[in-house]
């Protein structure tokens, strides 16, 4: 705030003439009483005829914020004598200009300069980041939200004030990378990973191929699963914001799963209508993918062993991290009971279609005496020459919690495991570590993965 400083004069008056002083409304105004004997009392008056004392004035110095005209003088008793008084002061407060200032709420780093002329009343000046000559400079003030100042001063009273608005600086978007090209998928779905977006809006769009969505088109790392027997796609992860734009292409390429298909039975289709590639390896024909037939429901996480399936006459499932998504890729994860359609008879049909069940422990013994000892395990992983595609889907444990994902494949046989009244249901195992078909038993209430093995008739 503007100070000013008003001295009166010396000498002790008792005539009426006034010396007129000027002010802006909120300016600090000192006044300055000197040589002079006695008691001093500041007083006002707003016609310059009725005096009032000013509190706590009883000294030869004084501030006020100016609020409005007024008169002020000094009144000194010495004694016993009459009171003498100062010279009046006639202090006019003049008001403030209304100052205000409008601009674009935002506008782009590569923009060009542009003048300012939001300021009202006219005729004042602006400053601030990126202002120079009262134009504004987006590049110079770079990305960010700045503050841009406007004053206007009245030339009739010399009273000023000052406005100011936010302007937002918009930056580019960065160079959009939709990831590496893959060009070969063992599955129905591959995870894409691109950069973020780090100004803007990213979204995965579909350049060619047909029938194929995204579990997220506006995440960077996505699933995108094909819907039809399409195999070859081009998908762009575009990056867009106010002031540009960037796009990037990725080649992905699914391949034919069934690489060693059942004869006369390439396919085999669940009763929901989901279709799954066959796989003959020695005189079995196996399903080629893990089963993903049923309702989703969703695990929940508990102190006490639970399963959140129930024997309601349908078929339910699980999916890894409750994510259905996750259930496209791995498959679904069944308790003993559900798989095998709460039975315990070996070589039960279980939730497998019309002509295939759940394999038996002698079965899967079968199939690991087709391979050079130690080397099923291997062979029959993703991604490996068999075309079985074992996916390391993990489980689901009593307790409603998921393990092992990435680094186990656990598989129900039918036929139960016995010790004194404990009941629990064979697996077998396919691990990341090793290369065996391995064996153990889990607790019914386990969550894992089911292969359906084609009956022989």
């Amino acid at each position: 705030m503007k100070r000013i400083i008003i001295l009166l004069t010396s000498s002790i008056l008792t005539v009426s003439a006034f010396s007129q002083q000027a002010a802006c409304k909120h300016d600090t105004i000192n006044f300055f009483q000197a040589g002079y004997r006695g008691i001093l009392t500041w007083q006002t008056s707003a016609n310059g005829t009725d005096w009032t004392p000013m509190a706590g004035t009883q000294k030869d110095t004084i501030s006020i914020i100016a609020d409005g005209t007024a008169y002020y003088r000094t009144q000194i008793i010495e004694g016993l004598c009459k009171p003498v008084y100062s010279e009046v002061v006639y202090l006019i407060v003049n008001e403030l200009p209304q100052v205000k200032l409008s601009l674009k709420d935002s506008t782009c780093v590569n923009s060009s300069p542009f003048v300012l002329n939001g300021g009202i009343p006219s005729g004042g000046s602006y400053w601030g980041d990126g202002v120079y000559d009262s134009k504004y400079w987006p590049s110079e003030a770079g990305p960010g939200v700045h503050k841009v100042y406007y004053r206007y001063r009245n030339p009739l009273t010399n009273c000023a004030d000052t406005a100011f608005a936010l302007i937002v600086v918009e930056d580019l978007v960065n160079k959009a990378h939709a990831g590496t090209d893959v060009p070969f998928i063992a599955a129905d779905s591959v995870m894409l990973e691109a950069n973020t977006a780090d100004n803007g809006i990213g979204t995965w769009s579909i350049v060619s191929g047909k029938h194929g969505h995204f579990s997220n088109i506006h995440s960077s790392k996505t699933w995108f699963i094909k819907d039809s027997t399409n195999l070859n796609f081009t998908l762009r992860w575009s990056i867009t914001g106010k002031c540009s734009s960037s796009t990037d292409d990725v080649e992905v390429a699914f391949f034919q799963l069934s690489k060693h298909p059942c004869p006369g039975a390439p396919t085999m289709t669940d009763t929901d209508g989901n279709i799954y590639p066959t796989v003959q390896i020695g005189n079995q024909c196996w399903m080629g993918k893990n089963l993903n037939v049923g309702r989703f429901v969703m695990s929940t996480k508990s102190s006490l062993e639970h399963s959140d399936l129930s024997n309601n006459g349908i078929i339910e499932k699980y999916c890894l991290f409750n994510s259905t998504d996750s259930c496209k890729l791995y498959g679904g994860l069944y308790d003993f009971d559900e798989a095998m359609g709460y039975v315990t008879t070996e070589g039960a049909k279980g939730i497998c279609p019309d002509g295939w069940h759940i394999p038996s422990y002698e079965e899967w013994d079968i199939l690991d005496r087709n391979f050079v000892f130690n080397i099923a395990g291997e062979v029959l992983k993703v991604n490996g020459p068999t075309g079985f595609d074992g996916y390391f889907a993990g489980s689901r444990n009593e307790l409603g919690d998921f393990y092992s994902n990435g680094s186990s494949a656990f598989f129900w046989v039918s036929g139960t495991w016995l010790y004194d009244t404990l009941v629990e249901g064979y697996i077998r195992k396919l691990a990341d570590c090793n290369g065996m078909i391995g064996q153990n038993h889990f607790p019914r209430k386990t969550g894992i993965s089911v292969r359906c093995i084609k009956n022989n008739n």
